[in-house]
């Protein structure tokens, strides 16, 4: 399903086609789904479970701030490079009206940890005292950014641009002092 609806869109995708290609029964789809919706917010949960233990996977608790910053960044970068069809999935699809707020919600728990990252750099003055949602929005716009530069074939996204953007994201929300 992943693949098929960023092929040809959720819309374009029927079910029919997902049961031919899968080499498995309508019926068995439908025992285990009630519709094509919930397949969609399934992957969804998935793709950003799955990012949410990546994107702390390596991270020094006790390490240089903003090196822990980079790792972050990078594993984010790297699990959507590595994995184009997740990339566009959230791109396309796992988007509202397709993807529900609920369904949003239930990933939280997922990045609990970058929230308390961020938070513990805000109280040790790392970065800056601003909207937590402002400083995640803010570094995961940026790479994704990058992400897409390179799948779009804009940017090589070689290692000083990839060295570029992540200090670009840095300087956006590191403490600059009163």
């Amino acid at each position: 399903m992943l693949e098929l609806v960023v092929k040809q869109g959720v819309h374009a995708t029927p079910m029919s086609q997902l049961a031919r290609e899968s080499n498995v029964a309508i019926g068995t789809i439908y025992h285990h789904f009630k519709n094509k919706g919930q397949i969609i917010e399934e992957i969804y949960k998935m793709i950003f479970k799955d990012l949410g233990t990546v994107v702390t996977a390596n991270l020094e608790e006790e390490g240089n701030y903003k090196d822990t910053f980079k790792t972050g960044w990078l594993n984010v970068y790297n699990y959507f490079v590595t994995n184009p069809l997740a990339f566009k999935f959230s791109e396309w699809v796992g988007v509202p009206p397709i993807i529900s707020q609920s369904v949003v919600d239930e990933t939280k728990p997922h990045y609990e940890n970058i929230k308390m990252f961020f938070l513990r750099g805000i109280k040790e003055q790392k970065i800056r005292n601003i909207h937590l949602r402002l400083i995640m929005q803010i570094t995961y716009g940026n790479v994704i950014s990058a992400v897409r530069l390179k799948d779009k074939n804009e940017l090589p996204m070689n290692k000083k641009q990839i060295e570029d953007a992540i200090e670009s994201a840095w300087d956006a929300i590191k403490y600059m002092g009163d």
